[in-house]
C-alpha cells in the first residue's frame, strides 16, 4: 500500500511540476541581480529588465506537447528522499544508469523521470553560461558574434534563475511535493493543495521584494563544482520540508486575515537564499569564464 502511494504521489509531481510561481520567480531573479558585483560585463547589469522578466519562463515551456513534457517537466524537482544514500554524479546519464544497476527504479516501483533532475539542470546551465562568457571574451566588441551572445548569455542566466528559484522551494526537493505521503503522526496536510497554496497564493500576496533583498547574503562566493554546490543546496533544502508542512498546519499560509509573520519569515529566507546562490552562479560563471576551455573528456568530440 505504501508503494502505490508514493508512486501516485510522485505521479502527480512529475505530471505537475509546480513552480514558486511567477511572483516568487521575478522575486529571485530581481533580488539576485539587484546584488551583483560592479566587476560583471555592463551590458549582463543593464540586461536586468530581461532577465527578470525571463524567471518564469521554463514553466511556459510545460504543457505544450508529450516530448517537451517529458524532456522538461522532471528538471523542476528532485524528491531527493529516494535517491539520498545513492552516490551522485554530475551526469545525468551516469544518474539515470545508477538508478537501474542500483535497482532503485524497481524498488520504489517508478519510472527513471520520476524522481527529477533539477541539481543536473542548474549544473548544466550553470556550465553553458560559463562557456557563453568564455566565447563572449573571444569576440571583437561590436561585432554581430558578440552581440549575439550577448542575448544568449541574458537568456541562459534568466531560465538558470528559474531552476535556482525551484531548489529554494522545499517542495521541489522531496516526494512529500503536494501532500504528506510519508507516515503522518502529525497530521500534517494531504490535500493536494498545500505546494500552490505556499508558494503561488502566499508569496503573492505577502511577500515583496522589500522582504527579500535585505536577506540576501552581501558578498558573492564563488563557486567552481557547480553539480556539488546545486546538490548541496537540494539536500538542505530538503531539511526545511516538514517546516513547511508545520506552517501551513497552524494556517500560515492563509490568504485570509494578518499575514503570519513566522510564515512571512520563512518564506523571505527561502527565497533571499535562493536569490544568493542565483547571484553567486552568475558572477561564477563569469570570473569561471576567465580560464581556458576544460579538456575534452575521452570519447567526447
Amino acid at each position: 500500500m505504501k508503494k502505490i502511494l508514493l508512486t501516485l504521489a510522485v505521479f502527480a509531481f512529475a505530471t505537475n511540476a509546480f513552480a514558486w510561481g511567477q511572483a516568487g520567480h521575478y522575486l529571485t531573479n530581481e533580488a539576485a541581480a539587484l546584488a551583483l558585483p560592479p566587476d560583471m560585463p555592463q551590458f549582463f547589469l543593464r540586461a536586468f529588465p530581461e532577465i527578470v522578466a525571463l524567471a518564469p519562463h521554463a514553466d511556459r515551456l510545460l504543457h505544450n506537447g508529450p516530448s517537451s513534457d517529458a524532456a522538461f517537466t522532471p528538471d523542476h524537482f528532485l524528491n531527493y528522499e529516494m535517491v539520498s544514500d545513492l552516490d551522485l554524479t554530475p551526469d545525468r546519464y551516469e544518474y539515470l544508469a545508477l538508478l537501474e544497476s542500483s535497482r532503485r527504479l524497481a524498488h520504489l516501483g517508478v519510472e527513471n523521470t520520476v524522481i527529477g533532475f533539477l541539481p543536473w539542470r542548474i549544473a548544466e546551465l550553470s556550465e553553458q553560461l560559463t562557456a557563453d562568457f568564455r566565447l563572449w571574451r573571444s569576440y571583437l566588441p561590436g561585432t554581430p558574434d558578440r552581440r549575439a551572445m550577448e542575448q544568449e548569455i541574458v537568456d541562459t542566466a534568466g531560465m538558470l534563475g528559474h531552476f535556482v528559484g525551484d531548489s529554494a522551494q522545499p517542495l521541489h526537493n522531496t516526494m512529500n511535493y503536494n501532500g504528506w505521503v510519508s507516515p503522518n503522526p502529525n497530521g500534517y496536510s494531504n490535500d493536494c493543495t498545500i505546494h500552490a497554496r505556499f508558494e503561488t497564493d502566499f508569496v503573492s500576496h505577502s511577500i515583496v521584494l522589500a522582504d527579500v533583498t535585505p536577506k540576501v547574503a552581501m558578498t558573492p562566493v564563488k563557486r567552481t563544482d557547480y553539480f556539488a554546490t546545486a546538490l548541496d543546496f537540494i539536500k538542505s533544502s530538503n531539511t526545511q520540508v516538514e517546516r513547511v508542512y508545520q506552517l501551513d498546519k497552524k494556517n500560515g499560509f492563509s490568504p485570509f486575515g494578518p499575514v503570519n509573520a513566522e510564515a512571512k519569515a520563512f518564506t523571505s529566507d527561502r527565497l533571499a537564499l535562493g536569490a544568493s546562490l542565483l547571484r553567486d552562479l552568475w558572477w561564477s560563471a563569469w570570473k569561471n569564464s576567465e580560464a581556458p576551455r576544460p579538456t575534452r573528456r575521452a570519447g567526447t568530440t
